[in-house]
């Protein structure tokens, strides 16, 4: 691949990530401006809603999120194998115009089925996976082809975080006049990637055009393919990462969820304050992701098991401090009044509640980085699109389960904690169930790991005794 595809590469996903990220903040204020059918007062307002009304917005937040999910669940193995299938060039065009198709529905909803009409196209919208699949590639196995994959899975994942950093920003303030401008927005980014895709890239696969593996992966019937992806989830060595992945997808999503709807609902953050909460995010992660994860991942000894581990420890202790610090700041917030809501919050409370979710962020980062550096490692080039066509789906299944499991916990009455005089219930149940859902990967991939060692001390004595046993055997034939 020539440095014109891969800089068009990068480029077609920080248009990606901009558009998509146009949309987030706002999503909470235009599902409760469709639902209450007050579109131009929800724009410009982030007064407190009513418990009915809080609640209805919650869940049919966490309804279409998962519908959202559901969609990807289809599309990200089916846009996996068509990469292996049909090329980056023919795959990315497919992934733009899925896109566009979305957000120009997006931005001509008036009720609550609009949106969901608007997830539909989605079926195609992974042009992530097709920038993961393309740059995984570019690795040549080796000794150090674990560090090299995960620096440049971690570039690729910078290139989607400079989009996502302007994106929410740019998003949340279009949203304080006109929630529907993001979108319109967002299909021009889609546009022209569209034609960057068509002028600029190929219709080359994942590997050289010469090499045999790829002629043979890409003469599989479709059938065959989906069977070879779907024996992948119950490989001795890539299922169990996948599951944890799936778990992983799970706590992540659940808590990711409801963190707009506590923010907007319970913090009273304004559309523009949540753009510049989840720009600060993406952010943080894109230094981590550039200049972080690599030599995080040498410094544990090139194991990308390691960081996997020590970065879901970290999101346990993470989640809990983020829960501390909002109860702390909704203890403080009792008497809010509705006629100072729209004024937004303290910078105390923005700076605190932004660093404790960054803390999240990143360690989730460390931990999904990881396993997708495992997983792509354990499968020939050719097969990458596959792979990771497969983990997006499980990813996104994940979050057919996470988003209503997390708005459900959030939206339910008083606990015995009697925390709730503040609002602080809900989250503490997300928290807790969060936490314990994450204590399962953390003891699958110690097991793991100590399996896969024991599986490498076993090949490398293995080896040792062959030589001696071919040299007894020649001693004897003299």
């Amino acid at each position: 691949m020539s440095s014109k595809e891969i800089t068009v590469t990068y480029l077609n996903i920080i248009l990606y990530a901009l558009s998509y990220q146009l949309q987030r903040p706002v999503e909470p204020f235009l599902v409760r401006s469709l639902i209450h059918d007050n579109t131009k007062n929800a724009s410009l307002s982030s007064s407190p809603q009513t418990n009915e009304e809080e609640s209805s917005t919650n869940q049919t937040y966490g309804r279409l999120t998962s519908f959202f999910s559901l969609i990807q669940t289809v599309g990200s193995p089916l846009v996996g194998i068509l990469l292996d299938k049909i090329g980056v060039r023919s795959t990315s065009i497919l992934v733009y115009t899925g896109s566009a198709a979305s957000y120009a529905i997006l931005s001509q909803a008036t009720t609550p089925a609009g949106l969901y009409w608007s997830k539909v196209p989605t079926l195609l919208q992974h042009a992530f996976l097709v920038g993961q699949a393309t740059v995984s590639s570019l690795e040549d196995d080796g000794d150090d082809s674990s560090s090299s994959r995960a620096a440049a899975l971690g570039r690729m994942t910078t290139a989607y975080t400079v989009g996502a950093t302007i994106g929410p920003a740019l998003g949340g303030y279009l949203g304080s006049s006109d929630l529907f401008a993001g979108a319109r927005l967002a299909v021009v980014g889609s546009l022209i990637s569209i034609v960057l895709s068509v002028v600029y890239l190929k219709d080359h696969p994942t590997r050289k055009q010469g090499d045999k593996e790829t002629s043979s992966t890409r003469n599989k019937s479709f059938l065959q393919s989906v069977k070879q992806t779907i024996s992948y989830l119950h490989h001795p060595t890539i299922g169990p990462l996948l599951f944890i992945k799936l778990l992983n997808g799970i706590s992540s999503s659940s808590f990711t969820t409801i963190l707009p709807l506590i923010l907007a609902n319970k913090l009273q953050f304004t559309s523009m304050e949540l753009g510049y909460y989840m720009s600060a995010n993406s952010l943080s992660v894109a230094v981590f992701a550039c200049v972080g994860i690599g030599p995080s991942m040498n410094f544990l000894g090139n194991k990308a098991d390691k960081l996997a581990f020590w970065g879901i420890g970290w999101r346990v202790v993470s989640y809990i401090t983020f829960g501390l610090i909002v109860t702390h700041l909704l203890s403080n917030t009792i008497e809010l009044d509705a006629s100072t809501a729209d004024m937004g919050v303290s910078n105390k409370t923005l700076v605190t509640t932004t660093l404790a979710s960054i803390a999240v962020s990143l360690a989730s980062h460390a931990h999904a980085t990881s396993l997708t550096t495992l997983t792509t490692g354990t499968v020939s080039i050719e097969e990458r699109g596959a792979i990771l066509g497969l983990e997006h789906g499980l990813f996104s299944m994940a979050r057919v389960v996470g988003p209503p499991l997390g708005t459900e916990l959030l939206s339910r009455g008083p606990s015995l904690f009697s925390l709730d005089n503040f609002g602080a219930d809900g989250l503490w149940r997300v928290v807790s169930v969060c936490v314990i859902i994450d204590f399962v990967p953390l003891i699958l991939l110690r097991v793991w790991s100590t399996r896969q060692c024991a599986e490498s001390k076993e090949v490398k004595m293995n080896e040792l005794v062959k030589p001696l046993t071919k040299q007894q055997d020649h001693d004897h034939s003299d």
